[in-house]
């Protein structure tokens, strides 16, 4: 059969038709497949569900995006087999999770969210970012201390330098005359980038804060030691002596020295006063846990006592103190040299000298450091230089107290001689036979130091928080006597504390703006625009000023009340004992719908159970 060429290409075109449609049917075939084993949904309350199996990086990134509605844009690079079952997680997460494993990241900006290679991710990071330099100021750590403890949160770009240091000591020196040195407040200037730096400001928050204080009250006693004490006063301890048991301060002494003290009063063991070789004082002592003067009160009562000295020192935790009451002896210091001698006019400290250096520990606890010493001294001249001489008793000791308890150190003596010398005139001049008319009486005065030191924890924010209480109170008192005021009156003290509360608030000064606005309203409470500034700084309404201050104020005291004290009350008739008691405070509280909370308004009981 004869074929024509049109006839023929006709053909060939048809067999090529049909080759692509069963090709086209078979793509379309494998992509069924391929999306049956791949699927991705994200769910009404935005989580993502994903199972998907050995499928295309890039085409689980396209079912993301539409499933999401986020855009995504792939790098050229981005090429990997991802097999992943995800339920219930973010879209984040989901994207975070197939892209780590595979070595990728993403970075987002604005809309889009561009997926890279991790090593390219870094590089891009890496350009954008930029170091900066931010000043930290030091209120009580130390600057060359803040930088040493940064130190490992510095990148290798970082630096920290710290400024303003202070010379130790207090002894001006000739070089630093007419210096020009900057008074520098404590500073670290830091340079890193922005991550590190808010790791730094962190860290610096957290260890530049306020250190307690303590105050030491101390007292040096000097005691006459006789016959009847000539070991000194014995202070082997009764533990917690409580003075409040004696009968009277007056007669503490004698009630001491018979025994007659209640039995119920802790002592952990008891020694004897005064021990000698006539026999035992009878004097018994503790240790002095409150009502000092009734121990100075019985200690005199045993033998002449003086006070010395009674110094108040308030130093801050683990810092040193020195107290010193006695003499300095001026001596030349010679130094020669082999072209010139120099001479220079130094002191030897004597007398009574006390250092000590307290240590806070928890539960109101303090370690006292302590360094009593009692010295004695003289300058010897000699042939062309001068040598001093010193006789020292010292005891260096760390005892731990609780917070207003009184340490009690003796044991350091201190002898005075005093010769002399009576003759009757020529008589007792004339030899062998002047010796019948004249005598000699040689007197040792023997004395005993005694240090007694009361270490005290001040409460700083406690303190300061009663004081703004009292501030409160003093002005809500003040404004409340505004109904004895002419108008006029009124309406200038309320303005005066609109343009203040206006002023702090744009200042910045929220608390203190909201302070002021609230002495303005409980003058005239009817101010729409000091009532929208304190809704705006979240202010309580008004009226419930006052009792929110009472009952502030009420906690704080039951809070210093330690939990021993608090007694139980009594159980009822028929009650289990053991059961659980609650004890019932009364609470002022004002009458609903009060317009005015300030001085003089009516008040009502409300009561509030607490369990024990």
């Amino acid at each position: 059969m004869h074929t024509s060429p049109r006839q023929t290409r006709l053909h060939l075109l048809l067999a090529v038709l049909l080759c692509a449609a069963v090709g086209a049917g078979s793509s379309a075939q494998d992509a069924v497949d391929q999306a049956a084993a791949s699927d991705v949904e994200v769910t009404s309350y935005g989580t993502v569900d994903m199972a998907v199996q050995d499928a295309d990086l890039v085409q689980v990134l396209e079912m993301l995006s539409m499933q999401g509605q986020r855009n995504i844009i792939a790098g050229r690079d981005v090429s990997a087999t991802v097999t992943a079952n995800l339920y219930d997680v973010t879209f984040e997460e989901a994207l975070d999770a197939i892209l780590r494993v595979n070595g990728y990241g993403y970075i987002e900006e604005g809309s889009f969210i561009y997926v890279y290679p991790a090593a390219r991710i870094a590089e891009i990071e890496q350009a954008r970012r930029r170091v900066e330099t931010r000043i930290f100021e030091l209120y009580y750590l130390n600057a060359t201390d803040a930088a040493q403890a940064i130190q490992p949160l510095l990148s290798d770009a970082g630096q920290a330098v710290p400024m303003g240091a202070v010379e130790e000591g207090f002894n001006p020196d000739e070089s630093d005359n007419g210096a020009d040195a900057y008074a520098y407040t404590a500073k670290i200037v830091a340079t890193d980038y922005p991550a590190q730096l808010e790791e730094i400001a962190a860290l610096l928050k957290e260890l530049d804060v306020s250190p307690q204080q303590v105050m030491v009250e101390a007292t040096i006693l000097q005691t006459k030691v006789t016959e009847n004490n000539a070991f000194g006063i014995d202070f082997s301890l009764v533990s917690h002596l409580n003075f409040t048991d004696l009968t009277s301060p007056l007669s503490a002494a004698g009630e001491l020295f018979s025994g007659d003290v209640k039995t119920d009063n802790a002592m952990a063991g008891t020694s004897t006063v005064g021990k000698s070789v006539n026999g035992n004082s009878g004097f018994k002592f503790g240790v002095v846990k409150d009502d000092f003067a009734i121990f100075l009160r019985a200690l005199d009562s045993v033998t002449d006592v003086t006070v010395v000295a009674r110094p108040k020192v308030m130093c801050l935790n683990r810092q040193r103190a020195e107290i010193l009451v006695g003499r300095r002896l001026g001596y030349l210091n010679t130094t020669q040299t082999e072209t010139s001698t120099t001479q220079t006019v130094e002191f030897l400290d004597t007398g009574i000298h006390l250092m000590f250096r307290p240590f806070i520990t928890p539960n109101e606890m303090i370690r006292m450091e302590l360094y009593p010493r009692l010295s004695s001294g003289d300058v010897q001249l000699e042939t062309n230089y001068t040598v001093p001489n010193e006789d020292t008793h010292e005891i260096f000791t760390n005892v731990r107290v609780q917070s207003g308890e009184t340490i009690v150190l003796g044991g350091l003596f201190e002898e005075q001689t005093t010769m002399s010398r009576e003759q009757v005139p020529l008589l007792g001049d004339i030899p062998v036979v002047g010796n019948a008319f004249r005598g000699q009486d040689d007197e040792t005065l023997r004395k005993e130091i005694i240090f007694l030191l009361t270490p005290s924890i001040i409460a700083d924010e406690r303190l300061w928080e009663m004081g703004e209480d009292g501030l409160e109170i003093l002005d809500a008192v003040r404004l409340g006597s505004r109904a004895g005021l002419l108008p006029f009156s009124r309406d200038q003290i309320t303005a005066d504390y609109n343009r203040d509360a206006i002023e702090a608030f744009r200042k910045g000064e929220l608390d203190l703006a909201l302070y002021y606005a609230n002495n303005s309203l409980r003058t005239a409470s009817v101010q729409p625009e000091m009532i929208r500034m304190r809704d705006t700084l979240g202010s309580t309404p008004h009226e419930a000023w006052n009792r929110n201050m009472q009952r502030r104020i009420l906690d704080r005291e039951i809070d210093l009340v330690p939990a021993d004290d608090l007694q139980p009350a009594p159980a009822a008739p028929g009650e289990a004992v053991g059961a659980e008691t609650s004890r019932v405070i009364e609470l002022p509280q004002l009458e609903s719908g009060t317009a005015d909370a300030g001085f003089g308004a009516k008040t009502t009981p409300v009561t509030r159970a607490q369990n024990d």
